[in-house]
């Protein structure tokens, strides 16, 4: 892909992998194993057998292996459309770096902009490294600030609808997600620590302050996933003080409107009573003093419930 010259100080293109001299550095980058199959890269490298087979098939979580003559590091680029990580494998010489990827990724052309500006980002194999692991940082930066937007949203529906179901589908799914992302947070922050460490075969004397810069950043990853399982947490929280608060309302009402009939019931069923020598029966009015009782009790409940606020 390119070829960084010392001499020269500049990056050119090329189309396939050739062992670099003493004073050039090479970065490639292929997007599928079969691509990588096409340029016969393997039967030129004399790689060990473990590391061939790190090298060659994907990781189900980020690490970084060390091996006698080169290193291979398995992380993930989250993408920003659907959160779903992409692997990619890093074959770390001496004086190259070889990246494959499980399927096509964006940020490819990214580094080849830079690379090809910045011909001294490629002086060292670290430095190839730092910029590389540099985008993946930024790529869960971009992930967390989504995210961020996502669960605002989220808890605006709580408000909106506290019934809807979905709500509660939403939080459990995101809940799963969130911890399958942070397993590969943690995972990706032990790989930049040990790049960043002194012991690192492949470091020099300045990367390590670059990938502590790296470190810090990603960092703010760290404590984002775990204020989001805090956040989902206090979403459903809500959820619940709202339904139970609607469900309050409800009975207080009913409550309400039961205490109202009641003393009228009481004077229906007093009414009602199979006596013969009830006195208010004999009234010729009796029925619109009943009722007008009956009314009179009502409103009479009502305004001091209204004036109790009950209301």
């Amino acid at each position: 892909m390119l070829m960084y010259k010392e001499t020269t100080n500049q990056s050119v293109r090329i189309e396939h992998f050739v062992m670099p001299k003493e004073e050039e550095t090479i970065w490639m980058f292929y997007q599928s194993p079969e691509e990588m199959n096409q340029d016969e890269i393997l039967e030129q490298l004399d790689l060990h057998p473990l590391a061939k087979h790190a090298f060659m098939n994907f990781s189900e979580h980020p690490q970084l292996n060390v091996y006698a003559n080169h290193a291979v590091v398995s992380t993930f680029y989250l993408g920003t459309e659907n959160y779903e990580p992409i692997r990619l494998n890093l074959l770390i010489g001496k004086n190259y770096l070889i990246v494959m990827s499980e399927h096509e990724i964006s940020f490819r052309e990214q580094l080849v902009n830079d690379f090809t500006s910045n011909p001294e980002h490629m002086k060292h194999v670290s430095y190839m490294l730092y910029y590389l692991m540099k985008d993946i940082v930024s790529s869960y930066l971009e992930v967390v600030d989504q995210l961020s937007d996502e669960f605002l949203e989220l808890e605006k529906s709580v408000f909106i609808d506290p019934q809807k179901r979905e709500i509660g589908r939403d939080v459990y799914r995101w809940k799963t997600r969130l911890h399958k992302l942070r397993q590969y947070v943690e995972a990706e922050e032990s790989i930049i620590q040990k790049m960043g460490h002194d012991d690192f075969e492949y470091a020099n004397e300045e990367s390590g302050f670059y990938f502590k810069d790296l470190l810090s950043s990603f960092s703010r990853v760290t404590a984002a996933f775990d204020s989001f399982k805090e956040n989902l947490k206090g979403i459903l929280d809500l959820q619940m003080s709202l339904k139970s608060d609607h469900m309050n309302r409800i009975m207080k009402t009913l409550t309400l409107v039961s205490a109202v009939f009641i003393p009228l019931t009481f004077i229906a069923g007093l009414y009602g009573m199979n006596f013969e020598f009830i006195p208010e029966l004999k009234w010729r009015y009796g029925y619109f003093y009943v009722l007008t009782l009956c009314l009179a009790l009502a409103i009479m409940i009502m305004s001091y419930f209204r004036k109790k606020r009950w209301w």
